[in-house]
């Protein structure tokens, strides 16, 4: 009999392991060194499906893309490693590989979307004909995979909500989740101006230009707003971190959600109102515009920079604003391609060309569009804009039922807030293409729908 001792294969493994990780070093740099912990957390995570989705939309959240934010140190997540997807990216793949075991080993199928599924269907054939169009066009193969790279966390990520959030516990912990987020991102934000440490804009340092930060806690400030209106009891921390939200979006100067908050707030007092209070709004948003519109009349003397960006918004500033001009004149280049391609468009990765002459150019200005629907037009063809209105549509009615049919006062004020929030994205989107083109942003439209259709499976299951 021999004593019992280290089996001779994880010995074996464990040497083999060491030298692949000390010729990765050599090849790749000491960087490499970290594969051990790396496998060690995604052995961790494959084991916790709900915490690996969790920490996927959590880091797309918090970590920004830009060097020179609070956490610019964090900026290496959306750089692609040497085998080619970034670290979010690999993140996202083990959270996928974590929800198939999680289902498998329950013996359960994996959860459709519910509504969302076929407007999801439809984005994946838009993104195979606008791969084929781009192919023929003579785009080469990497530049059709980046491009369509932040279209893949619209389709994967709802699908992965719907299949660890499935009981009402669940979706209460997953808003408590993501209204954590919002007030982390707000702190951070006023954080960094406090620092001085950001993006600059007219000359002063600014919270979030980034969409993802300001959308959320738009996202933030609506579901509390909602909660009180619906007398749903929201948390005393989320109460108490509402001022901070509306301060995050305030010196973030991003007009364009400046204009979605005060619509998004509107319609949730509106909506969430009795009848004696939404007449109040009404004669108090009609004031509110008489008083505006004779300021403007006479422009304040000042060189404040929330009153100049503010004062940014009139007709007659937006036609001597040079960036604002550009966007007009980028339409019209746009409208006369999608003239010349209603059907095909330009394919992924195509390029519009300059019909018309524009007073400023931008660094690979020629493949953006500022109107998200004209967008995805003009990458995906027709069938891109079906499928990104199936999805904007399939959110808004999810919201909708989710609001008019939640037996719980939060779920229904959520589904308030997210369905304004949404019809508030809709608007800022027609000056500015965020869904399908950023990756951090997309996920987070992904994680909303996934979530409305979980919350409208449980709104509607019978008693």
């Amino acid at each position: 009999m021999r004593a019992p001792g280290v089996p001779r294969a994880a010995v074996g493994f464990a040497v083999a392991g060491l030298a692949l990780v000390g010729a990765a070093a050599l090849r790749y740099g000491p960087a490499a060194l970290a594969l051990p912990l790396a496998a060690a957390a995604a052995v961790a995570l494959v084991q916790r499906p709900r915490l690996a989705v969790a920490l996927t939309v959590g880091v797309m959240v918090v970590f920004e893309g830009r060097a020179d934010d609070l956490l610019g140190f964090a900026k290496g997540m959306y750089d692609p490693l040497p085998v080619g997807p970034t670290p979010a990216e690999c993140l996202l793949g083990v959270a996928t590989l974590a929800v198939v075991i999680y289902r498998l080993a329950a013996e359960r199928p994996l959860r459709l979307a519910g509504p969302l599924t076929l407007p999801l269907l439809m984005v994946v054939l838009a993104v195979a004909a606008g791969a084929v169009t781009g192919h023929f066009a003579g785009i080469g193969t990497q530049e059709l995979i980046f491009a369509a790279r932040p279209l893949v966390w619209l389709v994967v990520v709802p699908l992965l909500i719907v299949n660890v959030v499935e009981t009402e516990r669940d979706v209460r912990g997953a808003l408590a989740l993501g209204a954590g987020l919002a007030l982390l991102k707000a702190a951070i934000g006023v954080a960094g101006v406090v620092a001085g440490v950001g993006v600059v804009v007219d000359g002063a340092t600014i919270t979030y230009y980034e969409p993802t930060a300001n959308w959320l806690v738009l996202l933030g400030t609506l579901g509390a707003l909602a909660a009180l209106l619906l007398r749903a009891r929201p948390p005393v921390w989320l109460l108490a971190g509402t001022p901070l939200m509306v301060l995050s979006l305030a010196l973030s100067l991003r007009r364009s959600f400046w204009i979605g908050a005060a619509l998004g707030i509107l319609l949730v007092i509106l909506l969430g109102s009795r009848p004696a209070g939404r007449r109040i709004v009404v004669i108090v948003a009609l004031l509110l515009g008489l008083a505006g519109w004779a300021l403007a009349l006479q422009p304040l003397q000042s060189e404040d920079t929330l009153i100049k960006r503010a004062q940014s918004l009139e007709p007659t500033k937006v036609e001597q604003n040079a960036q604002d001009r550009y966007r007009i004149d980028e339409l019209q280049n746009v409208t006369a391609e999608l003239r010349q391609h209603p059907v095909t468009g330009l394919g992924l990765g195509g390029q519009w060309t300059a019909k018309h002459p524009l007073g400023v150019e931008h660094e690979n200005g020629r493949s953006y569009t500022h109107v998200v629907a004209f967008w995805w037009w003009l990458k995906l063809g027709i069938l891109g804009l079906l499928a990104y209105l199936a999805v904007m549509a399939a959110c808004l009615a999810m919201s909708w039922q989710v609001w008019r049919r939640s037996a719980d006062p939060l779920l229904s004020a959520a589904g308030l807030a997210l369905m304004c929030g949404l019809l508030a994205l809709a608007v800022v989107e027609t000056i500015g293409s965020f869904t399908g083109v950023d990756p951090r942003f997309t996920a987070l439209v992904g994680a909303v729908g996934g979530l409305l259709a979980v919350m409208r499976r449980l709104a509607l299951r019978a008693p």
